[in-house]
């Protein structure tokens, strides 16, 4: 019995050792077996940690102008073409950047928008434009999540 006690402590010892440096593969990821966390459920999978989300974009709609009250006319609609041909050339951007440049160039644009819309006065009219490019970075962020997923389980 003395004998079976040594070897089982030390056994004991080295697997508490290795698992405190992280000296398992990737695939074992003991971190994740212990921590009893609840995760939210998403819309679409999220690959990044740092993703957009559409809690995060539904909170600026409080922010700025009620756009309903607004008249709708020749500016709203040179606003929209504006936007479309931003959304073309950001899917060209995204076409020619890798998977992880194109998810950080996409962030880095919703952030920006983001900072422009709580740190400044702006117009209405402003507002409403960079409300409209976070929320195509939000969908091309939605797509590449999709689609990234798909390609890395083939």
């Amino acid at each position: 019995m003395k004998k079976v006690v040594l070897p089982l402590c030390f056994i004991v010892m080295v697997s508490v050792g290795l698992l405190s440096m992280d000296a398992f593969p990737e695939k074992v990821d003991f971190s994740k077996m212990f921590k009893f966390e609840k995760k939210e459920v998403s819309d679409h999978p999220i690959k990044y940690s740092d993703c957009i989300s559409e809690a995060e974009l539904s909170k600026l709609d409080s922010i700025g102008a009620n756009f309903n009250s607004l008249p709708k006319g020749t500016l709203f609609k040179e606003i929209n073409i504006c936007l479309e041909k931003y959304q073309l050339s950001l899917d060209s951007t995204i076409e020619n950047l890798s998977a992880i440049d194109a998810h950080e160039f996409l962030h880095n644009e919703y952030e920006r928008c983001k900072t422009i819309i709580y740190k400044e006065s702006i117009s209405e009219i402003k507002t409403y434009y960079h409300k409209g490019i976070m929320q195509i970075c939000y969908e091309r962020d939605k797509s590449l999540n999709q689609t990234s997923n798909k390609v890395a389980k083939l």
